[in-house]
């Protein structure tokens, strides 16, 4: 019986998903979604406008659902009713921890990190390593990346082809009277 229960929840979330994904984006929604997503004071208004506008979190809008997400998290208020929702919608889920993930997140991260790891609701455990594990494995922004690629390594030549070696303080200086 509970794997008949956990078939037919999934089939429902695909379908959800692909109905979500199938929703195009049109300016009004746009619209509509940036102001919801500017009125949000609460958790559950937060979820619901991902409910409203996911099909439309990207560019400006999916910056905006970053900054509203950030926005309730670094408070950590009520964090139980972010973990409910997140407990039972694992789309919702996904949403919050790719926007704590995205690069407009990567200030915020440290403090998340921190909320989880010291102010965890007792209940709250599993969410909270959750959130931390999810925030600190983002580390913390200072490696630059493009399509995937770290670009450090291949920066690496170019800055110390650019900077001479400084003396070494160590080293025995030339004897000038020679």
């Amino acid at each position: 019986m509970k794997k008949k229960t956990l078939l037919l929840a999934a089939a429902a979330l695909f379908a959800c998903a692909a109905q979500a994904a199938d929703k195009t984006c049109t300016r009004p929604d746009i619209a509509n979604a940036q102001r919801a997503i500017d009125k949000i004071v609460s958790w559950s208004q937060l979820h619901r406008a991902w409910q409203d506008y996911r099909h439309c979190d990207t560019g400006d809008v999916a910056d905006q659902f970053t900054d509203a997400l950030l926005r309730m998290v670094v408070e950590w208020k009520n964090v139980e009713e972010l973990a409910g929702a997140m407990d039972k919608d694992p789309d919702y889920k996904a949403f919050v921890y790719e926007h704590l993930k995205s690069p407009a997140a990567k200030d915020d991260r440290p403090t998340v990190y921190s909320r989880a790891k010291a102010s965890c609701p007792g209940t709250l455990a599993s969410f909270c390593s959750e959130m931390a594990d999810a925030t600190k494995s983002s580390g913390s922004g200072s490696s630059s990346s493009v399509g995937g690629v770290t670009l450090e390594p291949l920066l690496a030549p170019i800055g110390s082809a650019a900077k001479p070696d400084a003396p070494k303080a160590d080293a025995p200086k030339a004897d000038a009277k020679k």
